[in-house]
């Protein structure tokens, strides 16, 4: 189930910025222009180990973790993710220490986005959980 979209939607934080539009965009697959630079990032990361903390714990077995990613991964095949690089984001943000020196700015904020809005469906936020969510991350 994928959060729904109410233009007119009452009360609560809503995202601010361009990449916190983006992502709920992105998770209402609603079309968005893309947003560049560092400040983007930084939105996508922190929304992205939050929906992950949401989704997993920090002992989930590494099948739980491959599953969700092949799942987004097969969802969306153009965009050619990484299910490796991807598997190891989502440890990194659930406080694990894994290699990822090898995973560009890019790539990363590739697979942030597409999967926090795999992620997102998983959970079937609602979407003053999803503009809670990427609100808290836009605040940091």
């Amino acid at each position: 189930m994928m959060a729904t979209h109410r233009a007119d939607a009452p009360g609560g934080r809503h995202p601010a910025t361009p990449g916190g539009r983006y992502l709920r965009a992105t998770a209402i697959n609603d079309r968005a222009d893309e947003p560049h630079g560092d400040a983007v990032r930084d939105v996508c990361s922190r929304a992205f180990a939050s929906v992950v903390q949401l989704r997993f714990r920090p002992d989930t077995p590494l099948l739980a973790i491959a599953c969700s990613v092949r799942a987004a991964a097969h969802r969306h095949p153009a965009l050619a993710v990484r299910v490796r690089e991807a598997e190891m984001l989502i440890r990194e943000a659930l406080g694990e220490q894994v290699p990822t020196g090898g995973i560009t700015p890019d790539q990363a904020v590739a697979v942030h986005v597409l999967l926090f809005a795999s992620l997102v469906d998983e959970l079937a936020l609602t979407d003053d959980e999803l503009d809670e969510l990427i609100a808290d991350a836009e605040a940091v």
